[in-house]
């Protein structure tokens, strides 16, 4: 049985597609759990990191990573990068202390590695991954994470038009239902505001559809 079926977080830190019931699991948690909870209870490092973390969008990878240890002890950035003309043999010694005393405890490697392939970056260290390993990642999972990049542009796309949705309700009903503006010239504009509620209603219901709440919470 699976850690997000038995609460307890993999350790594991192959990625990988999951099984059906795996893949199920990491969806709603990914849906219904906020990112705090997430982190707390160890579901965005390891196996199962990997399989939630390429479900979130790019605000809530950001978001994940102020849990981060790096954010937590700021360490040199130096250690997760090869120095100029610096031995092979010494960078891999260097590489494999910072991936011991940083990464492979830090709670949300998982969203750290996911947003690094998400900016196509495989420079350095970066969730626990080698460059070569982020590069191989990159390779094979091409795909996935063109639609993934997809699927973070139309959301924060939604998002802007749903706040400007809302923007418009608030400043039609001033502009429109101010205890200024004649009684008559109030029940005129009536339809103005109507029309942007409507709007923003259906924004927020199709931004829920696509989290995969049927109804408004």
């Amino acid at each position: 049985m699976n850690s997000m079926m038995t609460g307890q977080p993999a350790t594991a830190e192959t990625p990988g597609t999951g099984s059906s019931g795996e893949t199920e699991i990491a969806r709603y948690l990914a849906q219904a759990d906020p990112v705090d909870v997430l982190v707390a209870s160890g579901y965005l490092a390891g196996h199962d990191g990997n399989l939630i973390a390429r479900r979130l969008r790019r605000p809530q990878l950001r978001q994940a990573l102020e849990h981060s240890v790096c954010h937590a002890v700021a360490p040199d950035p130096d250690c997760f990068y090869q120095g100029d003309e610096e031995p092979d043999s010494n960078w891999r010694r260097r590489r494999a202390a910072t991936i011991r005393d940083h990464c492979a405890i830090c709670p949300v490697r998982a969203a750290c590695a996911e947003l690094a392939l998400r900016d196509d970056d495989p420079h350095g260290v970066r969730g626990g991954l080698t460059q070569h390993k982020l590069a191989l990642r990159l390779k094979t999972e091409h795909e996935r994470l063109a639609t993934a990049r997809a699927d973070d542009t139309r959301a924060a796309r939604d998002q802007n038009e749903l706040i400007q949705a809302a923007t418009d309700v608030q400043r039609i009903a001033q502009q429109y239902m101010g205890s200024s503006v004649p009684a008559g010239k109030r029940a005129e504009n009536k339809a103005a505001i109507l029309s942007a509620v409507e709007r923003r209603d259906t924004l927020r219901l199709a931004h829920r559809a696509q989290a995969g709440w049927e109804e408004a919470a």
